[in-house]
Order: C-alpha cells, then structure tokens, then sequence
C-alpha cells in the first residue's frame, strides 16, 4: 500500500475594511481592532473614513465574522474590499537600501 500525503497551501481571504467611527472614538476603536488576531494592520486615515483595517481570515465566513466583531465596536458604518489578486509587493525604501548595501558585486 502506498500513503500519499498531500501539502496544499491555502491562500487566506484579505479584506480591508474602512470604517466611520463615533466622534472621539478613534483610539479605542484602534486599540480594540489590535486584540482580534485576524486584523493584520490598522491606521487612521483622513477622508471619508476614520479608520481601516486589512484583516486576513482562512475563508470568507471567517472573514464575515470578523466583520461582524469589528461592527460590535463604536463603529458607526463599515465598507468591506475583499482582494481578489494582488500585484505589487514594494519593499520601503529603507528595507530596499538595507538589501541593497548587503549584496556582493557581480564580477
């Protein structure tokens, strides 16, 4: 008999989610978004929303769950972008120097 064991790598669902906070609100709402572990990063931001988050859940009904934790919070109204692909992947410039100044020339 022949076991065959399979190794599947499972992309996990990103979203990002902008939301309109209530008024004073916007460092408890940021605090409390940094206690649920799907949400990656999170900043305030100016324009029509107060605050966005990207959230990275292993399927969309984790996804929706985590939404609907974040709407628990002192969060007025939330709109949801679910990625669909993602291109780019840019490295800050200081982290660019950094690989930069540690490769050897070429002769």
């Amino acid at each position: 008999m022949v076991l065959l064991v399979v190794s599947v790598k499972v992309k996990k669902v990103v979203a990002y989610v902008l939301m309109r906070v209530e008024h004073g609100a916007n460092e408890e709402v940021l605090e409390d978004l940094g206690q649920i572990e799907e949400v990656t990063e999170s900043s305030r931001v100016f324009g029509e929303f107060d605050i966005h988050c990207k959230v990275e859940a292993d399927d969309i009904d984790k996804l929706a769950e985590v939404v609907g934790k974040i709407r628990e919070l002192k969060v007025i109204t939330t709109e949801t972008l679910v990625t669909h692909k993602r291109r780019i992947k840019r490295l800050s410039n200081r982290r660019h120097k950094e690989i930069r100044r540690t490769r050897t020339p070429r002769d």
